[in-house]
């Protein structure tokens, strides 16, 4: 269980690392805020690929060797992105990191869906989301502090480093990721081995081209959302028609990304919709808020990344309490309770524009958070078969971290279309949409139906 731990507090402390550096990336590399989006998207992206591609390799080769190789995926990407200075190669550095990044929860899900029984698995899992919540929060301290180290440093240094430093003090931020990534990979060696028999074929029928089409629709959808005129509308239509492409072709295909007869039943079918809606507001609270926090009362990094410790805080709370929870209350109800806990954060971040109206926003959307990480795992290993459960919590994954495409696209369409005013405004038009399409899963996390046992 250990390595788990350390490999998901080391997936973890990116999410929130970035969200106060985000206005000084774009500084430094000369973008525009939506232009540096891609870096969130882009991420994203990469994550949500990586979830079903290496729930379904850990199916076919085994969870120890998989976990391993995305924690390789991860160091490597941080080496890249520790050296950018430009844009296209801190994105570059970005995706190669995300596929490793991307693939470490489902495969630690399915890792202890193999190990635990169901009613030891509900608190295995709020364990593993608090380790997630603590890096977040570790995250958000560590972010804004390196950040304001380096730019200490560089005042009493000279020379190249000085001049880097200077120039890119986000670089340091991701030498920790790479710091916290050998480690993990040196304590996950300890992981034992499987003792189901390999099984090649499943990986060799990996959807390559349902993968190339979720990919173009990421990349089309925030090419629409960054750019104007003519190129917005033609990436705009390119997304929407690779969309439909995609639908069409796991209806067809023989090994689809996305297995249709995942969604057979009404559970897993109401359950990947809800991690499609959640994942927006989700994402936007833990990305965009510390932005916000910086927009709306012109903050520092290191401001932001303190509030945001609040709400990671929070978080931590709220998985642990969870995942405690859900032998007594049943997911359903603590998925529901998270997504009211949301709504009304999300509503508060909308319409009240204090610094404590703020804070207290993020710190009940922390708490609703932390309160809806453990229970869409724990509802999905009930419904699934264990021998699917590798693909299965990869794709519930990959659906809820949708919400981090489409969140910075959003994000970017309401900051395009508020031109004439401060981006703040934008910020919280988009809150206002967080708020209901959370309030809609919540309606959605009560009308699921109760698991029963499924064969294997």
């Amino acid at each position: 269980m250990r390595p788990l731990l350390f490999g998901v507090f080391a997936r973890a402390l990116p999410l929130t690392m970035f969200g106060p550096l985000l206005p000084g990336i774009a500084s430094s590399l000369g973008a525009t805020l939506a232009g540096v989006g891609w870096i969130v998207a882009t991420y994203a992206t990469g994550s949500l690929l990586a979830q079903p591609l290496m729930g379904t390799l850990s199916d076919a080769y085994g969870r120890r060797r998989v976990f391993l190789w995305c924690m390789a995926l991860f160091v490597l990407g941080s080496c890249v992105c520790a050296a950018a200075t430009s844009l296209p190669l801190l994105i570059t550095g970005r995706v190669i990191q995300a596929f490793g990044a991307g693939g470490i929860q489902p495969v630690a899900a399915a890792i202890i869906g193999d190990a635990l029984p169901a009613e030891r698995r509900g608190a295995a899992l709020g364990l593993l989301y608090a380790v997630f919540g603590i890096g977040t929060m570790a995250g958000a301290l560590i972010g804004g502090a390196i950040v304001a180290a380096a730019l200490a440093a560089a005042g009493h240094t000279t020379g190249a480093f000085a001049a880097d430093l200077r120039m890119y003090p986000w670089h340091p931020v991701f030498v920790v990721n790479i710091a916290t990534g050998v480690a993990t990979m040196l304590f996950a060696r300890n992981l034992p081995l499987e003792s189901r028999a390999p099984n090649p074929a499943l990986a060799r029928s990996f959807d390559v081209a349902g993968a190339l089409l979720i990919a173009t629709f990421a990349a089309s959808l925030m090419i629409a959302v960054t750019r104007e005129r003519w190129e917005s509308s033609t990436a705009g239509l390119v997304a929407f028609a690779s969309l439909c492409i995609f639908v069409w072709h796991v209806r067809r295909a023989k090994t689809p990304l996305i297995d249709p007869g995942l969604f057979a039943a009404r559970g897993p079918a109401m359950l990947y919709g809800i991690a499609v809606l959640f994942g927006i507001p989700s994402f936007s609270l833990t990305i965009y808020s510390a932005t916000y926090y910086i927009a709306q009362f012109h903050a520092s990094a290191a401001q932001a990344g303190s509030v945001l410790f609040v709400l990671a805080a929070l978080y931590v709370a709220g998985a642990i309490a969870g995942g405690a929870l859900i032998n007594r209350f049943g997911s359903r109800a603590l998925l529901a309770a998270g997504a009211v806990f949301v709504t009304i954060a999300a509503s508060m971040l909308a319409g009240l524009t204090s610094t404590y109206d703020v804070v207290a926003a993020m710190a009940l959307g922390g708490l609703g958070l932390g309160f809806a990480s453990a229970p869409p795992n724990a509802l999905i290993l009930r419904y699934a078969p264990s021998s699917r459960a590798g693909t299965a919590t990869g794709v519930a994954t990959m659906l809820a971290t949708s919400g981090s495409i489409t969140a910075p696209a959003v994000i970017g369409a309401f900051l395009a279309f508020a031109r004439s005013t401060d981006p703040a405004t934008a910020l919280r038009a988009e809150f206002a949409l967080c708020a209901v399409l959370a309030g809609a899963c919540a309606v959605a996390a009560c009308a699921l139906p109760k698991p029963v046992a499924v064969a294997s």
